[in-house]
């Protein structure tokens, strides 16, 4: 494989990556490492052996919404979680639809084969396109960054104490007095 094609290739695999993290990071309390794989998990396909064929091949099965359907159920049988299946469709969603508006796209009806691609035909993993991936995944941790400070530094309150301090004083009863 050509160099041009391996920097390619490993750009779009760490960009893909990188917002799964972001999402999971920025939108969930889930350990954002389930980001970065889920990230990246369609990209899987490129482990299978060529002559598998359809539909075991890049843009096939892994990059379809049946796909991450399915594999979000199994995630969240297994964790018995729902914002650990949120934090895995974040990411997987992420990288079907960065791929769905590439001039491949993706296969939206699989298993139906159909040629129907309502795909706009972008550069996605161009350097522009990636750049600005990154910067909004780079927003996303900012803004959850500035937003946890935010959140430390507000002073915690004892409501009991509160609703205590705003009780009205007890005043003595009438048989006290007297006693």
């Amino acid at each position: 494989m050509e160099l041009g094609r391996i920097l390619f290739l490993l750009g779009a695999f760490a960009t893909h990556a990188f917002v799964g993290y972001a999402l999971v990071r920025g939108c969930t309390d889930v350990d954002p490492r389930l980001g970065l794989a889920f990230g990246l998990l369609p990209d899987g396909d490129f482990l299978f052996p060529a002559d598998w064929g359809w539909p075991f091949v890049h843009r096939g099965l892994t990059h379809t919404p049946l796909f991450a359907v399915g594999l979000l159920a199994g995630l969240y049988l297994a964790s018995r979680n729902r914002s650990v299946a949120l934090a895995g469709g974040l990411a997987i969603g992420s990288h079907l639809a960065i791929d769905s508006l590439s001039p491949m796209g993706i296969r939206w009806l699989f298993p139906l084969r159909t040629a129907w691609n309502p795909s706009p035909g972008l550069a996605v993993h161009s350097p522009a396109a990636t750049a600005l991936l990154w910067t909004a995944a780079l927003g996303i941790l900012a803004f959850r960054a500035i937003q946890r400070r935010s959140h430390d530094r507000e002073p915690t309150t004892d409501h009991k104490q509160e609703h205590d301090d705003k009780q009205p004083t007890p005043t003595p009863d009438a048989t006290t007095e007297l006693e």
